[in-house]
C-alpha cells in the first residue's frame, strides 16, 4: 500500500487501518522537539495517544518549549511524519526574572528576594494568579505564594531562611485559564558562619 499523499487522507487512511484492527503490529507514534525525543510525564510535557491519534501539550507552557516538532508514525511496513511549529505563547504572557541566580546567608536579616515582572496582552494577572514554586528533579514541587506591586512578583526569604530552600525556583502564572511557565531562578541560602 502507498501512502496518501494529502495530510487529511493520511490522517484518515491511519484512522481507518487502526479502527480496521487489521495491523498485525501497533503503530510506533514518536514525538520530537528541537531534535529531542519527548517523554510523557518529564518535564511539562503531555502525550496522549489513542486510536492511532497523538497529541502533545507542554503544560504549562514555557518559552523554550519553542520550536519544531515532529510525530512520527511507523507500522505495517510505512512510516510518515508532520512537523508542527510550537510558539506564540510568549506574545500572551511575558515572564522575566530580575536576576537568573541569588545568594542569600542563613540568619542575616536582609530581606532575600526573587522577583519577576510579568506582562500580559491577555489580561493583568493578580497575587493569586501568581504562585512561586520550588522544583526537585525538574517538577514542581513546593508551592508559595508571592507579593505584587505593579508588574513585579515576588517571593521573600526572610532572617529565618535555611540552606535546605536552596534550589531553583520558577513562577507559574495563570490568566485567562491559561498557564505559564518561567525558566527557573537558582537560589542558594549559604550556612551561619
Amino acid at each position: 500500500h502507498q501512502t496518501p499523499a494529502s495530510e487529511e487522507q493520511r490522517k484518515q487512511w491511519y484512522q481507518r487501518r487502526v479502527r480496521g484492527k487489521k495491523l498485525e503490529k501497533k503503530i510506533k507514534i514518536q514525538w520530537t522537539c528541537n531534535g529531542n525525543e519527548m517523554v510523557h510525564g518529564e518535564g511539562n510535557v503531555k502525550i496522549r495517544t489513542k486510536n492511532g491519534n497523538s497529541e502533545l501539550e507542554f503544560k504549562p507552557a514555557k518559552l523554550s518549549d519553542k520550536g519544531t516538532c515532529t510525530c512520527s508514525a511507523e507500522g505495517q511496513g510505512t512510516t510518515d511524519s508532520v512537523d508542527i511549529q510550537v510558539g506564540g505563547v510568549e506574545n500572551e504572557v511575558t515572564i522575566t526574572p530580575k536576576v537568573t541566580e541569588l545568594t542569600c546567608k542563613q540568619g542575616d536579616a536582609s530581606r532575600c528576594v526573587i522577583e519577576f515582572d510579568v506582562t500580559s496582552t491577555i489580561g493583568d494577572p493578580g497575587a493569586n494568579d501568581v504562585k512561586f514554586w520550588k522544583l526537585k528533579d525538574g517538577e514542581l514541587d513546593e508551592k508559595s505564594s508571592s507579593s505584587k506591586e505593579g508588574n513585579t512578583f515576588s517571593r521573600v526569604f526572610g532572617q529565618w531562611k535555611k540552606p535546605s530552600r536552596s534550589g531553583q525556583y520558577v513562577v507559574v502564572v495563570t490568566v485567562k485559564g491559561k498557564t505559564y511557565q518561567s525558566e527557573p531562578v537558582t537560589l542558594t541560602v549559604l550556612p551561619k558562619d
